[in-house]
């Protein structure tokens, strides 16, 4: 006689440690409204045992056994289970697959693939401020066990659904550089701000340029960039002024000269920090945020939607491999934006120093009338516009850049000619 069919699904897990298992864990308890049974908790609640004691192994397995039956009678109820632990080989994947489909019961197994080095991270870091439920796990027990662990293949023949670090993180291209740097060179230092969501790997790639010509080079992560988006939406554009006021004054006390220059926002904030420094040799905005290309409705429903709406998705994710953000725009973040560069257009009249200004031809996300508006409100005697025709928002990542680098260059060293 077959098996009765029951309307409940198990949510299993493959994946090493600190691969984000319980994490994803809590976030199926919510969405599938499931019951979550979570092994590293249930042990540490029950027992004193580590995984260092020769009889934790015994009482895992007793303890898994236990948490099957309850689950059994859950799964009854029609109800979701997760069993939040590792099927690390094909036996272990067989011998759970096989209870489920002989209770007639559905399962998902998710596979976690996440780079190595990734987990090395994430273990450090773990260990260093060890959260509730989770056991200490020295890396060498990291090195120990990746020989042992193998992943689910096509020829298991099993319901994966897998989850890969660049598709789960909150970062589009999170293997890229994108953190603070300094590269000490000439007595000439260049200042470099990323964009909004964006990190510092919007603008390494003039930075290399600039520094073979020896440069110094100054490119600081602004305020709740390169952690995750809700760490955006709890800053303020006065966050972000305040981290390159702070970056802009180190470089200032190694360097002769400073420009100061960037993309997007970190070109509105360059205009920011020549409104409040006129010792500033010059200045380089790419593409400069000062206005967004946001019709008058659209911003009418933007003020509307975001005290309300975290976030939305980005419609161009994954299009630039040189670009390192947020898949998402932060709403509250893209509001601050707004505010700084109404208080950047207000203050313009006091920018005295040069001033280099490109824009991409196909930019969709700033008004192509930012370099006008710069133009016209600036008290600058020396200004240079350049478009760059073949480019869209992000013109430091794009095939552009060596016309770009020539530019900047040459825009630098005239004026350092004359001072």
């Amino acid at each position: 006689m077959a098996q009765e069919k029951i309307e409940a699904t198990v949510h299993l897990f493959c994946g090493l440690a600190t691969a984000g298992k319980t994490t994803l864990a809590k976030e199926l308890e919510q969405s599938h409204n499931a019951i979550r049974f979570t092994l590293d908790e249930w042990m540490i609640d029950l027992t004193d045992a580590t995984i260092f004691d020769d009889e934790y192994d015994v009482l895992v397995e007793k303890l898994k056994e236990r948490i099957w039956k309850t689950a059994v009678s859950i799964l009854n109820q029609g109800v979701d289970v997760i069993l939040d632990w590792s099927l690390w080989n094909p036996e272990r994947r067989q011998k759970w697959i096989s209870r489920i489909n002989e209770l007639g019961a559905e399962y998902t197994l998710y596979y976690l693939n996440i780079p190595v080095e990734e987990l090395r991270r994430r273990m450090q870091a773990r260990n260093d401020n060890l959260p509730p439920g989770a056991h200490f796990l020295p890396l060498a027990e990291l090195d120990r066990f990746l020989p042992l662990f193998t992943p689910p293949t096509a020829d298991e023949g099993l319901n994966v659904v897998e989850m890969r670090w660049e598709d789960t993180h909150p970062i589009q291209n999170p293997q890229l550089e994108g953190d603070t740097f300094f590269w000490e060179g000439g007595a000439t230092g260049v200042l470099l701000l990323h964009g909004l969501t964006a990190t510092t790997a919007e603008v390494r790639l003039l930075a290399e340029k600039l520094h073979g010509e020896g440069y110094t080079i100054s490119a600081p992560m602004l305020p709740g960039h390169g952690t995750k988006p809700e760490d955006l939406n709890e800053t303020s554009w006065h966050d972000w002024a305040w981290a390159s006021e702070k970056a802009y004054q180190h470089l200032a006390t190694v360097c002769d000269h400073v420009f100061v220059g960037g993309e997007s926002t970190g070109g509105a904030l360059a205009l920011y920090l020549a409104i409040h420094h006129e010792e500033i040799a010059g200045v380089l905005c790419y593409a400069p945020a000062i206005k967004l290309a946001i019709a008058t409705h659209d911003l009418i429903r933007l003020y509307m939607i975001a005290p309300l709406v975290d976030a939305i998705p980005k419609d161009n994710v994954g299009g630039n491999p040189y670009w390192q953000g947020y898949k998402v725009n932060p709403l509250r973040a893209v509001m601050e934006l707004i505010r700084l560069g109404r208080d950047v257009r207000r203050q313009l009249p006091r920018i005295t120093q040069p001033l280099l200004i490109m824009q991409g031809r196909n930019d969709k996300t700033v008004s192509p009338d930012v370099g006008e508006i710069i133009l016209e409100g600036v008290s600058s005697e020396y200004t240079e516009q350049y478009w760059m025709e073949q480019s869209g928002h992000v013109i430091l990542l794009e095939d552009e850049l060596d016309e770009i680098t020539a530019v900047t260059l040459k825009f630098m060293q005239e004026l350092l000619d004359q001072a």
